[in-house]
């Protein structure tokens, strides 16, 4: 074993990377960045913010190019799985620079898709820079979902007119491009592709740095959008907003890698933290990464062979399950470090912090439900 890969998230645990993965050129990159510059910087980072020279080095080693990247057909592997794989080292090595740089893949997957009036040419602009990670990409839509959501969108003699307010936009001042949504009438939601960079659109106004007690280290703001004028060459999709919301549901439905990464993270912590605290510890990090490599086999499966509206109660219950599963471990891992977890800068701390976030990111109302019930009848011992 390469000294990378020994000290890779989850190695020597049942999370560990499998060897046809870490063989694919973009894992094996990725994790040589995770292993050499990330996971020492983590505190820092989560505390003091992303510094560009991370999404600089993220942008080298071919990760902003994830959706586009062919594994050798020799390999067997698939583009999503190689995908998967760089989120869950990502999301283990460094949250904050996990979370900025997944907010780039909104745009992205948004182009492929693109049904704007001059949707090619849309393309032709973003996708090649995109994916080498000269331009950056975030994101601002989630509260597409709320019943009156903050951004509306009119329409004008030359496109649409912006107004609200993004609650949360995560990158701001590491992106050149956000993937924006808005409320259009007749119930429908508007996507637009709007310059937020140096020389950007200049209706779109930071307020101020959200104080966050997780995560805060991912450069997050909320962003007014004052009069932000979109030409049909910006536009990507307008559609109806119920159908929207439903591939969101569906997608969300799903488990997702990070939260895999997350565990892999605290695992790795318990098994470090078994000398000092007691070798109840290690038997507890290796237990933990067992039963989340068993719910990462069954949640990766139904979204493998299974189309999106099938088995959906079986999806939410397993997302909600290694949710679970990591606010445990992280707790652990606060029970074995003692006192000094509660002080930010401590890995333990954060840890648990990062179990929190994770419960509200993407979260769908049907998951929320099935947290409620997971959490009044204990743990899934399927």
């Amino acid at each position: 074993m390469s000294d990378r890969m020994q000290w890779a998230p989850g190695a020597g645990t049942a999370l560990a990377t499998p060897p046809d993965l870490a063989a694919d050129p973009l894992v094996s990159s990725v994790t040589e960045l995770a292993v050499g510059t990330l996971v020492p910087a983590a505190e820092e980072t989560a505390q003091e913010g992303v510094p560009r020279s991370h999404l600089d080095a993220l942008a080298r080693c071919g990760a902003y190019g994830a959706l586009g990247h062919t594994p050798d057909p020799r390999s067997g592997l698939t583009t999503r799985q190689v995908v998967r794989e760089v989120n869950e080292l990502l999301s283990a090595a460094d949250p904050s620079t996990w979370f900025v740089h997944t907010q780039h893949f909104g745009l992205v997957k948004g182009l492929q898709g693109a049904t704007g009036p001059e949707a090619a040419a849309l393309r032709e602009r973003w996708s090649a820079d995109l994916a080498s990670g000269t331009r950056r990409g975030t994101a601002g839509f989630a509260f597409l979902r709320h019943a009156r959501p903050p951004v509306t969108a009119e329409p004008t003699a030359d496109g649409w007119r912006l107004r609200g307010r993004v609650p949360w936009m995560t990158g701001w001042g590491l992106s050149d491009v956000v993937y924006l949504g808005a409320l259009a009438p007749d119930d429908r939601v508007l996507f637009a592709a709007v310059d937020c960079g140096p020389d950007g659109d200049p209706g779109l106004v930071p307020a101020g740095a959200a104080e966050l007690w997780a995560m805060n280290g991912t450069r997050t703001v909320a962003v007014e959008v004052r009069d932000v004028l979109v030409p049909p060459s910006a536009v990507v999709c307008v559609q109806p907003r119920a159908e929207w919301a439903r591939a969101y549901d569906l997608e969300n439905a799903n488990a997702h890698p990070a939260v895999f990464g997350h565990v892999r993270a605290a695992a790795d912590f318990l098994l470090r933290s078994a000398p000092a605290a007691g070798a109840a510890y290690e038997d507890l990090g290796l237990r933990v990464a067992q039963d989340a490599a068993r719910l990462r086999t069954e949640a990766y499966a139904l979204r493998d062979e299974l189309p999106p509206q099938e088995r959906v109660e079986d999806r939410l219950a397993l997302r909600a399950a290694v949710l679970e599963l990591g606010v445990r471990a992280a707790t652990a891992c606060v029970a074995a470090t003692g006192g000094r977890a509660i002080s930010y800068g401590n890995t333990a701390g954060r840890l648990a912090r990062e179990a929190q976030f994770h419960l509200i990111q993407a979260q769908t109302s049907g998951l929320r439900s099935e947290m409620a019930r997971l959490l009044l009848g204990g743990p899934d011992t399927r």
